[in-house]
Order: C-alpha cells, then structure tokens, then sequence
C-alpha cells in the first residue's frame, strides 16, 4: 500500500470520499447484476452486494484510515531519509503540521489547496532534479509575491484606503494564507531534501519562518477583530512587479473547488519564467 494512498485515507474527508464512490460502485454493480440475472432475484444479489461487498471494503477503508492515521503521525515525528515522489504527500502534510498554524478562518479547502500545491511542484521538481535546488527556488518567488502581498493589504487596511466588506476581507486572508503556508513548507521540504538551511536572496530561513510567523498571526487577528490591527511585522522586502502574475495564477488556482491540475500548471509555467 503506497504511503499517498494511506495519506488520502488517513483523513475523515479522504474516507468519506472513498465511502462515496464504493456506494456508488456497489448501488450500479447491483442495478448491473439485476440487468444481467433478472430482478426475480433481486433479494439474494442485494444480500450479495451488501454482505459480500460492500460491509468488508466499508472495513477495509476504515482499517487502512487507521493505518493512514498512524503512518501521518510518524511521519510528524521523523520524516523517512529520502523523500521521492511516492511519499512526498505524507511528508508534506507532516511539514504542514510542523511548521504553520493556519488562521481560524482559514477553511478545509484552502488547507487543501496548500497541500495540493506543495505535492504537485514538489513531484514535478524532484523528478527533474532530486538535488531540490527547483525546490528552493520556487519557494523564494512565492515568497515575494507573500511579501508584496502582505504589504498590500497591510498599508491598505491600515489607512484605510479602500472599504472593504467582511467577506472580501476574509477571501484575501485565506488567499495570502494559503500562499504564505505554501512558501513555509516548500522551504521545509528544501531543507529536508538537500539537507541545509533554506537560503535565497535577501532572504535565509530564520526570516522567512519569522515573516510567515508574524503574518499569520496578523492575519488571524485582523480576520475576527472588529477593528484592524496594525501590522507589526517586518516585510522581507524581495517583492518585484513580476510577483504580481504569480499571484493572480495563485489565486485562480485556489478558487477553483476540488483538484485543479491545469491550473496548477499554469502557476508552474509563471514560476519557471
């Protein structure tokens, strides 16, 4: 059983869509069966179907969840020695629970999202170069864009310049969040694959894990206080105009529901110019 499999299982969401599509397979496999022998024996395939089928792969996926649960937490001890395309899911979440703690406004989805994206340009990046130099790189443009952002919205909102609707305010915070978690694990999974600090220019790890620190907490108060809190932070100042297409990529990215690997490339296209 691969370790992304036991991942996707290893969450209630992950086990209520599998729960989902096996109904799904079990209600047509049953309407096949009454097709195929006649539905004078409906009784005895419904008991075929039910008994047979569907309560032992219910428990299947109930049993390898458990397993999944179990694998995440020691994965959030000790991450495996090598990390490759095959476990990189498992070791992205367990980055994500290390080394962010998302604002409470933030919402499954987005969190989702965070991972989708860290699993996706990390697969694409270790199977060109294993060295996680693409890796590194991609991290420090997303973080000038979180920068620039961050810097945005906090002139903006402490000025006053634009009156915003709880609603907008709260997109934006889950945008930049995602954004910024993105950038956090990335440079964790840097450090974990070439085995050194996370480095860019103008910025080292010790700042970039204070920047996305602070504005996380930031974005957490100014998402349930009524009113905004003065950003306090220090920006990393490594924004560039060229931050602003990666950005609008990165939030069409996140507004499309569910997986969304064109999308996906697209902001990967953005990252490589």
């Amino acid at each position: 059983m691969t370790p992304a499999f036991l991942h996707r299982l290893s969450t209630a969401e992950g086990r209520r869509r599998a729960q989902r599509w096996l109904l799904v397979g079990c209600v047509a496999g049953f309407g096949l069966s009454g097709v195929v022998f006649g539905w004078d024996r409906w009784f005895f395939l419904l008991m075929l179907w039910t008994g047979v089928v569907y309560l032992p792969l219910r428990l299947a996926v109930e049993w390898l969840g458990g397993s999944g649960r179990k694998q995440r937490q020691r994965y959030r001890v000790a991450l495996p020695d090598r990390i490759t395309p095959a476990n990189l899911p498992v070791a992205a979440q367990a980055l994500l629970d290390r080394e962010v703690l998302m604002p409470r406004i933030v919402t499954l989805p987005f969190v989702e999202k965070v991972h989708e994206a860290v699993v996706g340009l990390g697969r694409w990046i270790l199977r060109k170069d294993p060295s996680g130099e693409g890796i590194r790189k991609v991290a420090v443009r997303l973080a000038a864009a979180a920068d620039g952002w961050m810097a945005e919205l906090g002139n903006a909102w402490q000025h006053e310049i634009e009156v915003q609707s709880i609603q907008a305010r709260w997109r934006d915070i889950r945008l930049l969040a995602a954004l910024l978690a993105t950038t956090q694990v990335l440079a964790a999974l840097y450090e974990e694959v070439a085995r050194e600090p996370f480095h860019g220019p103008g910025v080292g790890a010790e700042a970039l894990r204070t920047f996305v620190g602070r504005s996380l907490d930031f974005l957490d108060r100014a998402a349930l206080e009524p009113d905004l809190p003065a950003w306090d932070g220090t920006l990393l100042g490594i924004w560039t105009p060229e931050a602003n297409e990666l950005r609008e990529r990165w939030t069409a990215f996140c507004e499309l529901p569910g997986p969304a690997p064109r999308r996906l490339e697209a902001l990967l296209e953005v990252l490589e110019g």
